[in-house]
């Protein structure tokens, strides 16, 4: 709510308000102990009739510091003059040029930020540094919610442990709560038994209880995984149907270095000061906030991609991928606003015009094998009846290996370095925005061994990732400003993104001794590389079958646009990019792995439902045996992406591609009910296959909540002089 906004009223005397005011004024003594419930409402001694206008003043001042709480448009507003969140120690005062002006009188507002643990720490608060700190290395989480069962409050504690020792080591000294007015704390702790002490009082208007443990081992109040989470219950009083949403909770903990207390972050308290002439109005107002945790993004997204590589043969033929393209395209559309269904889901491959683009990341992901056939023109002397000796010349094939090109026993960062940077070069690509190319090196890379994967030993898989938000494209435009100026542009479609070999290395043969033949065609452009992004199938000299193991052979890519539209309601985006390879014969890494740093919203959307995006290579159709399950919940698209074939080649995320885009699954699934509930830090996600072998190279969550930033609390105070 800007000045603009607040004009109108600015000329008027008060008289909508009169016989209100007028009626508070006569009651002020009797009714002085219900005005702390009240969400607005004017207390103090005698106010005389010629301090209306003042007081009516200072009221809207009041009011118009809670719009900017509820709408969450503090920083917004206080940008300049110094304000920090995480500041609990001065007032920060609005701008001079807000021009608060209310029936004649200058109004001046000043809003505070309020600790609300209490005694942690002691004797003061954090300062700013230290408070964001704790909360940005969420070593440490405790939040809380409305519990299920009736009357009841449920606190949940995680703790991100790295070693047995810290595990161990981090104890509870103190856990504590801070009710909003109108609610108390009613007993039954579910954690009686471990505390050996109970403190209720008053406090910032409302109720703290304070739980003394003395130093009671953590993993006593919970589990002991990785994460640790403790959940404990307790009950609570209040007027009827309503639920307390302001309850804030704290940790004050022991034993580890770096690890001294947490608080729920999402509950913020502001006291407020208005001051109109003589009149002086205190205020408190709180609000819930979503936390969002380092690991989210706060947007929507999506995705472009493509594969590298895909077969040509037919018959059991079609299992082998031996065309490697030189590089492959994707076209991102962008849609008016008018194109998105009522329900605010953007379809696939969109982008709304009005958008603004907040990240761009590249991934990459291939295997590379060591093997090669070798074929050379041989003439040797035979002998021939009746003939004679004679010369006969042809080519003979042999396999041969590449050394450098195979996956270390003894894989280190320095050796797996060498292999992925100057032995394979794997790590730079072409990448290309609608015809402004040039080559890009990852930011960073992962390896696989995939030695146990249809007897390709010392065999590996990769995937690269490279932030291509800032890079320059067009001139001085970045690949963000490019996208956002096209949807600018007359005319505004589509922006195309091509990834394929580098140039460095197109053309090039590997200089290594013994290793003049390796070398594959690059498709669509007559050249040949010594570098390919991943080996492709090839057929021993003289025979008509593949080697089995060229049926892991893959290469694709693909790129994720993360956005905003003012239009649009945001997403809660959780980006997972761990390189996990998943073999039938069960090897590779763990199929049964957690992910965590999220925090489900406390009330997530019943019309626009959570979902779940990968990109994963080598998926194969005629295999029906792939599936994935989070929380033991099997994701599925049918008929398309049925729930025992969903890394089959067809990527529903973008339907620009072919049904059969040979080796790559870029894909999103609705969640299925109950997936993932409100307030889960974790969810256990499981990869299934008896024949089929893939990579998994990232995974997108995503949430939309219904929770709005209300919860507004107020209590009145007056000064007048």
């Amino acid at each position: 709510m800007k000045i603009t906004d607040k004009r109108p009223i600015r000329d008027e005397k008060g008289q909508a308000l009169v016989l209100t005011l007028i009626f508070l004024l006569v009651g002020m003594i009797i009714l002085t102990p219900l005005l702390n419930f009240m969400g607005t409402g004017i207390t103090g001694g005698r106010v005389y009739e010629q301090k209306v206008d003042e007081i009516y003043a200072a009221d809207a001042g009041v009011e118009d510091a809670l719009w900017h709480i509820r709408y969450d448009q503090i920083e917004d507003l206080l940008v300049d003059e110094g304000y920090d969140e995480y500041d609990y120690s001065i007032p920060c005062s609005y701008p001079d040029d807000y021009d608060m002006v209310v029936n004649d009188n200058d109004v001046g507002v000043t809003i505070q930020n309020i600790w609300i643990p209490k005694d942690i720490p002691d004797p003061s608060p954090p300062t700013p540094s230290e408070a964001r700190q704790i909360i940005e290395d969420e070593n440490l989480i405790i939040i809380g919610y409305p519990s299920s069962t009736e009357s009841t409050y449920e606190i949940k504690v995680v703790y991100d442990w790295d070693t047995t020792q810290e595990r161990d080591a981090l104890k509870a000294e103190t856990i504590g709560i801070w009710l909003s007015p109108g609610f108390e704390y009613d007993g039954d702790c579910s954690l009686v038994g471990y505390y050996y002490d109970e403190n209720v009082s008053l406090y910032k208007g409302g109720y703290a209880v304070v739980w003394d443990f003395a130093s009671v081992p953590l993993k006593e109040l919970g589990t002991t995984d990785d994460p640790m989470v403790i959940t404990f219950t307790f009950k609570y009083t209040g007027p009827e149907g309503q639920l307390p949403e302001l309850v804030s909770s704290w940790i004050d903990t022991s034993g580890v270095t770096g690890i001294t207390y947490a608080w729920d972050d999402s509950i913020r308290l502001y006291k407020i000061v208005s001051e109109a002439g003589g009149v002086e109005i205190e205020a408190y107002g709180a609000k819930t906030k979503f936390r969002k945790l380092k690991s989210t993004i706060s947007s929507d997204y999506t995705v472009a991609g493509n594969n590298l590589m895909e077969a040509t043969g037919s018959g059991s033929d079609s299992y082998y991928r031996n065309r490697l393209y030189a590089e492959m395209d994707s076209t991102t559309q962008l849609i008016g606003l008018e194109s998105i269904p009522e329900s605010s889901i953007v379809p696939a491959g969109c982008i709304p015009e009005e958008a603004i683009i907040e990240d761009v990341y590249l991934y990459w992901t291939g295997w590379i094998d060591y093997h090669y056939c070798t074929e050379e023109w041989v003439c040797r002397w035979v002998f021939r009846w009746p003939g004679g000796w004679q010369e006969e010349c042809g080519w003979e094939g042999s396999w041969d290996t590449i050394p450098d090109l195979r996956y270390p026993s003894s894989p280190t960062e320095e050796n797996l370095t060498t292999l992925v940077e100057e032995s394979a070069k794997v790590n730079i690509v072409k990448f290309d925005v609608d015809n402004y190319a040039q080559t890009i090196t990852a930011d960073k890379w992962q390896t696989a061994n995939t030695d146990d994967c249809s007897g390709a030993a010392d065999s590996w898989a990769y995937s690269c990732f490279a932030d291509v938000t800032d890079l320059l494209v067009s001139g001085n435009l970045t690949v963000q400003e490019y996208i956002e100026e096209a949807m600018k542009s007359d005319g505004a479609g589509d922006v195309t993104f091509t990834v394929g070999h580098a140039d460095e290395v197109r053309g090039v043969q590997r200089p290594d001794p013994g290793s003049d033949t390796y070398y594959f065609e690059l498709y669509g452009d007559g050249q040949s590389t010594g570098y390919p992004l991943a080996t492709p199938a090839h057929k021993y000299p003289g025979e008509h079958n593949y080697q089995n193991r060229y049926q892991w052979t893959h290469s694709s890519w693909s790129l994720i646009i993360f956005y905003r539209s003012p239009a649009l309601k945001q997403r809660q985006l959780y980006l997972f990019d761990d390189l996990r390879y998943i073999s039938h014969s069960g090897g590779g890494d763990n199929p049964e792995f957690s992910i965590s740093g999220f925090l489900a919203p406390p009330v997530l959307s019943e019309e626009d439902k959570s979902h779940l995006t990968y990109l994963v290579g080598e998926g194969d159709a005629h295999y029906w045996d792939s599936s994935i399950e989070v929380n033991e919940m099997y994701l599925s698209d049918p008929p398309d992406n049925p729930w025992n074939n969903v890394f089959n080649s067809y990527s529903n995320a973008l339907p620009e591609l072919d049904r059969d885009t040979d080796g790559v699954d870029i894909d999103t699934f609705e969640l299925p009910d109950g997936c993932i509930m409100p307030y889960d830090t974790q969810a256990k996600v499981t990869l299934i296959t008896e024949q089929e072998i893939y990579v998994l190279v990232y995974i997108v969550l995503s949430f939309r909540s219904d929770l709005t930033t209300g919860g507004i609390i107020t209590n009145y105070s007056v000064k007048v002089t």
